[in-house]
Formats: structure tokens, C-alpha cells, sequence
């Protein structure tokens, strides 16, 4: 599945599961957990960008390309020790990414800020570079510098209307990662076996499509990458996501008190 793509479908996914805004008096979010609006959004905001998280082994994509040489390097590395959707295109690397992000929720480091208070700076700076991505892998935002300066806004605005990311925060990152590996389980490629480094190849003869014979797997439902079947997917989800995002901005007076204090 294409970065972008990728991306939307985070925001999608986690506006189904966390979301409960109602539209012509019909929920359209199963509201799995009990959070508020400004939650919901600043969960979105994050998921968007940790659906990018498992393309960190391609030294072409759009994460990689983030901050430079910096980001170029470390795909680099990982890419010469996993290649691309080899290890961080599993489960244990959803477990290992969202722990990492429960590890930098406990940093117990806050700034004071005029206006917007006590900010806790380790969740800024993972909303703020999780914003960067997604709004740069969605083409909202161009350029090097634009993407961070728009993250770093966005992390800020977030500290004000969901200033305890104990639990969404994580949970967004898990949701953008699992949401990663489903897209590309749909396509033709797929994913390394459920239950990696433990890899259950096929007995000889009965490789397919579906459980092939370097024990990946895929349901090619989408087929190849970039296929019109993912654009047509991908252009509902974006309308579903668009939809669910909006209507639970107005819903949230403290998303638009942080927005009209920003501008």
C-alpha cells in the first residue's frame, strides 16, 4: 500500500474504533473507549503518522525522507538488517513501537509555557513528529522544515485540548501500526508470518498467493500497491475520515477554544 494511503487508513481506523460522533443521528465510530472529543481528534493526529512507523526499513519512503539525514540513516540500517517488510512489518514490532511510545509518555519532563501552561514534553515531541509525517505523506505540507513547524503547532494545540495522553497516545500508535500491516496484508506482497522470527512455511506444493513460500502471507484482495481497487478504498476512507474528524472538531469546545487561541 502507498505511504499516503497508509496514513489516511490510520486516521480511518482509529476515527472507527475510538470515535462517537453521530451523523444524521447514527453513530459512526464504535467509541471502544471512553474518551472525549479532543482525545479522539489528537489520537487521530498521532495514528496518521504511526501508520507510517513500519516503513521505516524503506530508504524511499516518505518517514525516511523526514528529517533528513538523520531519518535517511536510520532507514538505511534498518533496512540492511530487516529489508523491506521484513521485521518491522509484524507484530512484534507493533508491540515494540508502542512501547516505545509508553516509554516516552513516563518522561517526566514539562515545560510552562505562556498561555498554554504545562506541557509534557515527551508526548509534544512524539505528536509533534507522528503530525509531521502524516501531514507530509499527505502532501498538506511540503518541504523539510514546514512539516516539523506544522507538527510542533499541532503538539502544542493538542496539549490543550487532551493534556493527559496516558492512554490514547499509545493506543494510537498500536492502531496505526496494526492498521500498516493490515493494508499490506491486502495486497499482493503481504506481510511476514503472524508469528515472527517463529516463520511457518508452506509444505512444498502448497504454496499459493495467499500462504507463500518464504512463509509470508497476503488476501491480495487489493492486489499490487498503487492498484485501483486501494485508490477506490482509499478515497472512501478519506471521506469517512474527513467526515469523522470534522464532526467531532465542533463537537469539542476545547479543540476550537486551542484553535482560535492559535490563530
Amino acid at each position: 500500500m502507498m505511504g499516503g494511503h497508509h496514513a489516511i487508513s490510520g486516521t480511518a481506523a482509529w476515527m472507527a474504533l475510538a470515535g462517537s460522533v453521530q451523523v444524521l443521528g447514527h453513530p459512526i465510530g464504535l467509541g471502544l473507549w471512553d474518551l472525549d472529543s479532543g482525545q479522539v481528534i489528537s489520537g487521530a493526529v498521532v495514528a496518521t503518522g504511526a501508520a507510517l512507523l513500519p516503513d521505516v526499513d524503506h530508504p524511499s519512503a516518505t518517514i525516511s525522507r523526514s528529517a533528513g539525514g538523520f531519518t535517511k540513516a536510520i532507514a538505511r540500517t534498518v533496512s540492511s538488517f530487516a529489508g523491506h517488510r521484513g521485521a518491522t512489518h509484524t507484530l512484534l514490532a507493533v508491540a515494540v513501537f508502542t512501547g516505545l511510545a509508553m516509554l516516552v509518555n513516563t518522561v517526566d519532563w514539562a515545560l510552562r509555557l505562556p498561555v498554554l501552561g504545562e506541557v509534557q514534553t515527551g508526548a509534544a515531541l512524539l505528536v509533534g513528529a507522528m503530525c509531521a509525517f502524516g501531514t507530509r505523506t499527505l502532501k498538506m505540507v511540503d518541504g523539510l522544515l514546514l512539516p516539523w513547524i506544522v507538527g510542533i503547532v499541532a503538539a502544542l494545540m493538542i496539549a490543550v485540548i487532551a493534556p493527559d495522553p496516558a492512554f490514547w497516545l499509545p493506543a494510537a500508535v498500536a492502531v496505526g501500526c496494526v492498521t500498516h500491516l493490515v493494508g499490506d496484508l491486502l495486497t499482493t506482497d503481504g506481510i511476514p508470518f503472524p508469528t515472527w522470527p517463529l516463520v511457518a512455511k508452506p509444505p512444498k506444493g502448497l504454496a499459493s498467493d495467499v500462504w507463500q513460500r518464504s512463509g509470508d502471507v497476503a488476501l491480495p484482495i487489493l492486489g499490487d500497491a498503487g492498484s485501483k481497487r486501494e485508490w477506490l478504498l482509499c478515497t472512501v476512507l478519506t471521506a469517512y475520515a474527513a467526515i469523522t474528524m470534522l464532526t467531532s472538531l465542533f463537537a469539542s469546545p476545547n479543540a476550537l477554544l486551542a484553535i482560535s487561541t492559535s490563530s
